[in-house]
């Protein structure tokens, strides 16, 4: 055990079921994804990529502490629950697209439209370009679920959280050295260095490294210093910030994003989530806010309903102020992602809870310290 010991409020935060801030943190990243396709000055793309580490963060953390708790995991009740969760929102929300455009007489990318049913959407518009439709950002949920694919496979196989630090720490360095290379060396497409899996790969191991951290209780010194005074949270805020708004300083933005951004701003939002966890109470309070939870458990139907619904309240009132243009897109993305969230996802979490949790046996508490050896 670490000699060094974890704030007391982060050692309190990393014991409760549900981790404090982390659905506060969800909100954020969706709206700014909202309020970048409403047309607001803000950084949507830092929004997807906030998702990306927090997704890899908590699948992770899940995963530490199914095996903690049974001393294995099963990979048969983890894609039962991935399934449960995010495919009938998803094609729910697909079906009312495509449905809608056919009725509607618009226009249908099929390849699009296959290529997001089957969940390879990244790859589709990073290879052939985006052909910037309804279903053109469900190129990051298919990321997501190519990680979800992948990694409890690679978890298992590394067997421990030494093999797996040693691992994750070897892996995300060598994604930086690949994309910079991809990028001045090879001059690869900027929008495939947006959307494929194996340039953005490192995004979420950087969340999955945090958590393999946390729960064996390693780098102590460093939370303790991250988690030394309130006002920290802060300066990461505001450094993410000076990183969203130093493109917009170059003449090619998207060289700082894919060089530069694409390494340090994961590595800051991992902070951010450990700065957040750590002052729940206080300088991070108002990411435990109600209805800050309410919205963050909603993110994943606010993400997949917000290209959809923010256009048409804007063009219905185009002679009315902006204001209320934009109130009136987010209330209509808002009405939507609440019918889904309480229709849709509800009932199939339910369900998820009863037939994706582990049978009844005697649990096998494992010491973290321990499973390092």
């Amino acid at each position: 055990m670490a000699s060094h010991p974890y704030p007391s409020s982060l050692e309190a935060a990393t014991r409760e079921h549900n981790l404090p801030s982390l659905d506060g943190l969800r909100a954020v990243a969706v709206f700014l994804v909202v309020f970048y396709h409403s047309g607001l000055p803000v950084n949507g793309g830092l929004g997807v990529l906030m998702f990306f580490v927090i997704s890899g963060f908590l699948i992770t953390w899940l995963l530490l502490q199914e095996e903690k708790r049974w001393g294995d995991i099963s990979l048969k009740l983890f894609y039962i629950r991935r399934t449960l969760r995010i495919f009938p929102a998803f094609y729910v929300f697909w079906l009312l697209v495509v449905v809608g455009f056919v009725v509607l007489g618009k226009r249908v990318h099929v390849g699009q439209a296959a290529a997001s049913f089957f969940y390879v959407t990244n790859y589709y518009q990073a290879l052939l370009g985006d052909p910037d439709t309804a279903l053109s950002h469900t190129w990051s949920l298919a990321i997501e679920e190519q990680f979800y694919l992948l990694w409890p496979l690679a978890f298992l196989l590394l067997g421990n959280a030494r093999r797996r630090m040693h691992a994750l720490m070897i892996v995300i360095p060598l994604v930086w050295v690949y994309r910079i290379v991809s990028v001045l060396w090879f001059h690869v497409w900027q929008g495939y260095v947006y959307e494929a899996l194996d340039m953005r790969a490192d995004h979420l191991l950087v969340g999955c490294l945090l958590a393999t951290v946390l729960h064996q209780k390693s780098a102590p010194r460093l939370w303790q210093l991250l988690g030394a005074r309130p006002w920290t949270l802060w300066i990461t805020v505001g450094g993410l910030a000076l990183s969203s708004e130093a493109p917009h300083l170059l003449h090619h933005a998207w060289r700082y994003r894919d060089l530069v951004g694409f390494t340090i701003d994961p590595i800051l939002t991992a902070i951010l989530i450990v700065q957040a966890m750590t002052f729940s109470q206080i300088s991070a309070c108002w990411l435990n806010w109600g209805w800050m939870r309410l919205l963050g458990r909603m993110s994943y139907s606010i993400y997949l309903y917000q290209q959809v619904t923010l256009s048409p309240p804007r063009h219905l009132l185009k002679s009315a102020p902006l204001l209320v243009q934009l109130i009136a897109g987010i209330a209509t993305c808002l009405a939507f992602s609440a019918a889904s969230y309480y229709f849709v996802e509800r009932p199939f979490q339910t369900l998820k809870e009863r037939i994706g949790t582990r049978a009844k046996k005697q649990a096998v508490e494992v010491d973290p310290s321990a499973a390092t050896s």
